[in-house]
């Protein structure tokens, strides 16, 4: 079985035991087990197998238990950690990726690798710290070297360990402990095994791991202590129904609720983890810019006549002017610049396009470097710039670059690593240019403490968020990684978000964010989480409405414009939404009705008046119609498109001479294939067949047009042309000439 399918089995496992299906769970962790090709695994199968039947043959036969209902939890909770290891086995047995090569390996040697690395934590002489190194005799600069290379050696052991670690053990625990107690690992490797212990929980649960990232955001160093909030936020949030079967953790998470803001930070970690959603359509604006979205219509109605497009595309999806816009992206779009600006400033990941080109450094081959914070004391960056002493000053380069709150940490590094490589010219502009940067950047930080400290807290979330974004991205054994970034993120839902946040502002703050990035579908979720909690204001129900429509569905749309209406505020917006949903429901004469009320308060509003045109056209009374197209012709004299409904609507009056003035019109510059079969018809209602002829052949010959769609179009069309007097069998006639023609 691939690793595909041993994963689909593991999934089917823990949905069975969530479902109380336990026997069914029991009976695929059989195969599972067995692929696992684990003696002692089996024995525990068959062991929990028994239990399982002893348990219902006494219920059946009517013994009563006091134990029973325990003995069945914790037989549940077996299966699962059984499930597990199996499936981390049977990975490591048929998987020939490089990460279960390495654990195989890892598996073999675990014990040696522990006492040596709590040897080596204890006996490391490497109690200065690295500024102190760099700044040694040259005498002692090979030896130095060699000491940061063995201690580093160490620390991507411990790290590789942990990660591919199943299930703690009390060695285990001893090993990390040893590390937070030893004064050779600075914050910023301890960093590291943080991210070490969080992406071994995501590889496979471990209720130790979580109690340890607990323990770690109590942590007096803020990176330590973030980084792990992290990790113990989506850790909670993959996991939220198994941590259900552990009271004892549930109980450890609600102290968290004595943390200092942990609503707080639990929102600046949702927003960051939101804004990575957005990496990728940043990513292609900044390379491809923003180009029209082309849309190929079926040949319907609306769309043959393009009356969506007379007067803006976006007139049916315009959002509520009155709305406050908690996470507003610049206005000016022209302004590119000034865009790109604000979305750094707001945390959004502008670097990932340039800096996804500078991984390939020998610096990333190591896993544990795309985990390390930026830091003053790194010895590798400090040796490729010792080489960049002409050109600028090192110390005030790196201790600024430290601080910049805008290029995650991985980010930095390539760029240090870039240096060197750079023309000499370029390199000098580009280093003058960002000291000065740096410096003004360091004037502002000092002119306000409190928002440097807010800043720099919030800079530490998004970096690393970004270092993780980086990983999973642009690692090369990426796909040996589930991508956590793939996952729907609707944590709002999870237990220990419940828990933790009591704040519906942070609740309503994370709503905003996904609806002013059009994540409808999630937003939808929160507004209406807000509404069940009786949140039942104005803008609720708008906001709720409008996810619904942009979700296409119009009924539950209607339901809450419906309720948004007893509101006196926002009434004409309200009612051309009102009108919107029951013109997609179809029901024209209500459309109708709302797009009237609508007029009465903006009487000169186009979109208005170019919808009940549209509305009575819908009606079928197209001298109605008429009437409301050509008053936006004439309010609106430079918008050529109100042109092919004027044209439409005379055509179905009879009016032929009309019609082709306009489609005549029309064909200037804004005609399409649709505008050329109807100048078609009408041609031939004015008794020149070969006129129709050749617009008929014109309107086939477009490049997004055939005779098959052709003939859809044509035959939907067919009932008028008889209508007026032309005969069926000279139709027929037409159109095997024609296809004879083409």
């Amino acid at each position: 079985m691939d690793k595909k399918g041993l994963e689909r089995n593991y999934q089917l496992i823990a949905r069975h035991i969530y479902n109380n299906k336990l026997k069914d769970a029991l009976d695929v962790l059989k195969g599972l087990v067995i692929h696992s090709r684990k003696g002692d695994y089996i024995s525990q199968y068959e062991s929990l197998d028994d239990t399982y039947e002893n348990l219902l043959k006494y219920t059946v036969e009517g013994i009563d238990d006091p134990q029973r209902e325990k003995i069945y939890q914790h037989t549940r909770v077996s299966v699962l950690e059984l499930a597990d290891l199996a499936l981390q086995y049977a990975y490591m047995n048929d998987s020939d990726q490089y990460i279960y090569r390495l654990k195989k390996k890892i598996e073999f040697e675990s014990k040696q690798i522990k006492d040596e690395a709590i040897n080596s934590i204890e006996n490391l002489a490497f109690d200065e710290e690295l500024s102190d190194v760099l700044e040694s005799s040259l005498e002692t600069e090979t030896n130095k070297k060699e000491e940061y290379q063995n201690h580093q050696e160490v620390l991507v052991k411990i790290f590789n360990l942990i990660l591919l670690t199943d299930k703690f053990k009390d060695a285990d625990l001893k090993l990390i402990n040893t590390i937070w107690e030893a004064n050779n690992f600075p914050w910023y490797e301890q960093s590291i095994i943080i991210s070490a212990l969080t992406l071994s929980s995501f590889r496979c649960f471990d209720v130790r791991k979580i109690e340890l990232l607990i323990d770690y955001t109590l942590n007096e160093n803020d990176q330590i202590k973030q980084r792990a909030l992290v990790g113990l936020f989506l850790n909670l949030y993959i996991y939220n129904k198994r941590i259900s079967f552990f009271p004892d953790l549930i109980e450890k998470i609600k102290t968290l609720a004595d943390y200092n803001d942990i609503e707080k930070n639990i929102e600046l970690i949702a927003i960051q983890l939101l804004k990575s959603k957005e990496t990728e359509k940043i990513t292609k604006k900044l390379e491809e810019e923003i180009l029209p979205e082309m849309v190929k219509y079926q040949p319907i109605l609306k769309d043959k006549l393009d009356l969506d497009n007379i007067l803006s595309s976006d007139y049916m999806d315009d959002k509520n002017p009155d709305w406050e816009r908690v996470f507003e992206d610049a206005p000016d779009l022209l302004d590119k610049l000034q865009e790109i600006s604000k979305l750094q400033m707001e945390g959004a990941d502008v670097f990932m396009s340039a800096f996804s080109r500078l991984k390939h450094f020998e610096f990333f081959n190591e896993i544990t470097n795309w985990f390390r914070p930026f830091h003053t004391d790194n010895f590798v960056i400090n040796e490729v710039l010792d080489k960049e002493e002409e050109n600028f000053n090192t110390s005030l380069f790196l201790d600024g670059l430290s601080k910049s709150f805008f290029m995650c940490n991985s980010d930095k590094y390539s760029f240090c690593l870039n240096i060197q490589y750079m023309p000499e010219l370029q390199k000098s502009m580009m280093l003058e240019m960002f000291n000065a940067e740096l410096e003004g950047l360091r004037e502002i930080q000092e002119e306000d403490e409190i928002l440097n400290k807010s800043t720099r807290i919030k800079s530490i979330y998004s970096q690393y968020i970004q270092d993780l974004y980086r990983f999973y991205k642009l690692h090369p054994l990426r796909g040996e990684f589930k991508d956590i970034f793939n996952l729907k993120l609707d944590f709002y839902y999870c237990d220990f978000f419940t828990t933790l946040v009591k704040d519906d502002d942070i609740l309503r703050n994370i709503g905003e964010f996904f609806f002013e990035k059009d994540y409808y579908e999630q937003a939808l979720e929160i507004y209406l989480l807000l509404n069940s909690k009786g949140n039942n204001n104005l803008e609720i129900f708008e906001k709720i409405g409008y996810s619904y429509q942009k979700l296409k569905n119009y009924k539950e749309a209607l339901s809450f414009y419906r309720k948004a209406e007893l509101f006196e505020a926002n009434r004409a917006w309200n009612l051309k939404k009102l009108a919107l949903c029951n013109r997609h429901l179809k029901n024209y004469e209500e459309s109708l009705k709302y797009y009237l009320e609508a007029e009465k308060i903006e009487p000169d509003n186009l979109y208005i008046q170019t919808y009940i045109g549209h509305s009575y056209l819908d009606l079928k009374q197209y001298e109605e119609a008429l009437k409301y197209y050509f008053k936006v012709e004439f309010t609106a004299d430079e918008n050529r498109k109100v042109l092919r409904p004027i044209a439409w609507c005379s055509f179905l009056l009879g009016k032929f001479e009309k019609a082709k003035e306009y489609f005549e019109r029309l064909m200037e510059n804004e005609a399409n294939k649709y505008d050329f079969m109807n100048l078609g018809h009408v041609e031939w209602c004015l008794g020149d067949r070969k006129a129709a002829l050749k617009n008929y052949k014109t309107s086939i010959n477009r490049e997004d047009n055939n005779l098959k769609s052709f003939m859809g179009s044509f035959e939907e069309d067919k009932k008028y042309l008889i209508q007026f007097g032309i005969k069926e069998s000279e139709i027929t006639f037409m159109i095997d000439y024609l296809k004879y023609l083409l």
